[in-house]
């Protein structure tokens, strides 16, 4: 509390600290979407059939071709031509035989020498569309048919390098400071980046990839740690949604940098290239006062926060290092406190217990719901850029509605409906309209707008409900399991190759289940944070299960009926 009153003192949100967040953070995040998603553009698989030059060499049309090499089969319940596989037939006699026939209707003669011809697996590799890409990654090493496994391991291994190296980043961050460790993450990132283009070997490619994922979340959290512990606590918010924005803005732009360079190297290296400018922020971006304080650099301190009273226009706090030795005292009196606590309180308390899994539950789902459903924007129906920037620009008004929603109904069922909706935007088209490839799409567009928004829910409950001894710690616990849930997200979508709905009903069905879930937890609205574990047993247990509007309000009291949460059993 010591170094909040110096820091209101000095202006918790003055000139200072919006510079920041207009030349730093907003900047900082919008490229963030560029390198880290690029991987989608980088590992698509245009269309592809089976190289057979003696076909390729002919003046036959291109249909004619196609029909000549590509034997057609059931997929999803379509007769579609086959990618892996070819006719068995012996081309340069078939060729001859079409050559002394052309005066007559060559498409018959095809289909002539096609019947009760067997098929085979492709024996010279394969011939790729290039409407969309020159080429890509997964072109580059022939990732189809028996392969067609690998670029869902390339999404997997950068999930779990994020998974495994960012509380090794986060313990960084602590002992060598906020900035220090923004620039070698934004190094490391650069240099595995590029690395990962120029490299002849797909093993080699894949190592790489996983070193590039695991920095990205780091990437994305210490930015927004290095302000939020320069502002006051009710600002902390704006931050969360202005990063938020930051990201939308990068997701709707990225498909357009594939949409002109469209040589996976070319434009991977373009995107990673805006790790560069981060750079040129070296000289002027702070160090966290927060953490400089609390490892006893009281002079750097003082520097950063004579500078922040001067450009906020306040004066400068008296005795100031003395303040800021007593705010040392109190950040290690509150972390002795927390280090008296551990994951396992939160299993020796029944409600917490419940409710720990509950938010974590809610967390995991939304993950993994929101990162499948954009990997997946590039097998929809239509054109892939168009409904990538479709996926991003659905998450701007979320956000909006979602702030309002939040602070009119409460955060309870605010979760509910928008998980509901974007479990019943997935499932229904899939059910009812599965022959409708357009209604598949609009689905899965709705259902992003609703697991977009409820992210946000989910992130502010998980810091209400749970108390503040281990607020921290159950946060980063439930944010680290949807991060190893995420991790298998890839093969769900990957599933779609056997039968195309089943990622639609896995997806679909995770979000009604932590729709459900939610509804168990209380409501949070206007109601006083649980300060200890034993506030967090009671709080809430008094709620009726259908109470809206925030549970302590007129409204509340009036139209509230049915069993308390204790009753429920959550």
């Amino acid at each position: 509390m010591e170094f909040e009153e110096i820091l209101a003192e000095v202006g918790d949100y003055g000139v200072f600290q919006k510079r920041l967040v207009i030349w730093f953070l907003l900047p900082c995040t919008v490229p963030l979407a560029w390198f880290s998603l690029n991987q989608i553009f980088l590992m698509s698989v245009p269309d592809h059939w089976c190289h057979v030059p003696e076909v390729t060499e002919t003046n036959l049309s291109f249909q004619q071709q196609q029909m000549l090499i590509r034997p057609m089969e059931n997929q999803h319940g379509l007769q579609i031509p086959s990618s892996c596989q070819m006719h068995d037939l012996n081309y340069s006699s078939a060729i001859l035989n079409l050559l002394k026939n052309s005066k007559s209707n060559i498409t018959f003669e095809i289909e002539t020498i096609l019947s009760n011809v067997s098929i085979q697996a492709c024996r010279n590799g394969w011939v790729y569309d290039r409407t969309l890409y020159s080429s890509t990654a997964s072109t580059r090493w022939d990732l189809v048919c028996d392969n067609n496994h690998l670029p869902s391991l390339i999404f997997t291994l950068a999930l779990a390098g994020g998974a495994v190296a960012t509380p090794i980043y986060g313990t960084m961050s602590d002992r060598i400071g906020r900035k220090l460790t923004f620039f070698i993450c934004v190094m490391i990132t650069f240099v595995s980046g590029v690395i990962s283009l120029v490299l002849p070997n797909f093993t080699a490619f894949a190592l790489f990839r996983f070193i590039n994922g695991s920095l990205l979340p780091t990437i994305f959290q210490v930015p927004y740690i290095m302000l939020v512990e320069i502002v006051g606590k009710e600002k902390r918010t704006r931050l969360m949604g202005i990063a938020c924005i930051g990201w939308t803005l990068g997701l709707c732009s990225l498909p357009l940098f594939a949409f002109l360079f469209r040589n996976w190297r070319t434009f991977g290296l373009i995107t990673t290239c805006f790790c560069i400018p981060y750079f040129f922020y070296w000289r002027f971006l702070p160090e966290s006062t927060r953490w400089l304080v609390s490892v006893g650099r009281y002079e750097e301190a003082v520097v950063i926060l004579t500078e922040m009273a001067k450009t906020n226009g306040r004066p400068l706090p008296i005795d100031l290092v003395k303040r800021l030795t007593a705010a040392e005292e109190a950040m290690k009196k509150e972390k002795i406190v927390e280090t008296t606590h551990d994951i396992t309180d939160f299993f020796c308390y029944r409600t917490l217990r419940k409710r720990f899994l509950i938010v974590t539950v809610s967390w995991a789902a939304n993950s993994m719901v929101y990162y499948g459903l954009q990997i997946n924007a590039t097998n929809l129906y239509g054109n892939e850029f168009l409904n990538f920037f479709l996926f991003g620009l659905v998450e701007l008004p979320s956000y909006f509605l979602c702030w309002y929603l939040m602070e009119r109904i409460g955060r309870r069922w605010t979760n509910v409906s928008l998980m509901l909706l974007g479990a019943l935007s997935i499932l229904i088209p899939t059910i009812l309209l599965s022959e409708l490839a357009l209604g598949t799409t609009i689905g899965t567009l709705v259902g992003k707008f609703g697991c977009s928004a409820a992210f946000m829910v989910v992130y502010q409950q998980s810091a209400e409900l749970y108390p503040t001894p281990i607020r921290a710690l159950g946060m980063g616990a439930s944010a680290t399991v949807a991060c190893i849930a995420t991790i298998c997200t890839p093969y769900i979508i990957y599933l779609g190759t056997y039968e195309k709905h089943i990622p639609y009903f896995i997806i679909g069905g995770i979000c009604l289940i932590a729709s459900f879930a939610a509804s168990f937890l209380p409501e949070t609205l206007n109601a006083k944070l649980p300060q200890t574990i034993e506030d967090g047993e009671k709080f809430g247990n008094n709620q009726k299960y259908f109470s809206c509007f925030g549970w302590n309000s007129p409204v509340t009291q009036r139209y509230a009926c049915g069993l308390t949460l204790r009753e429920t059993g959550f």
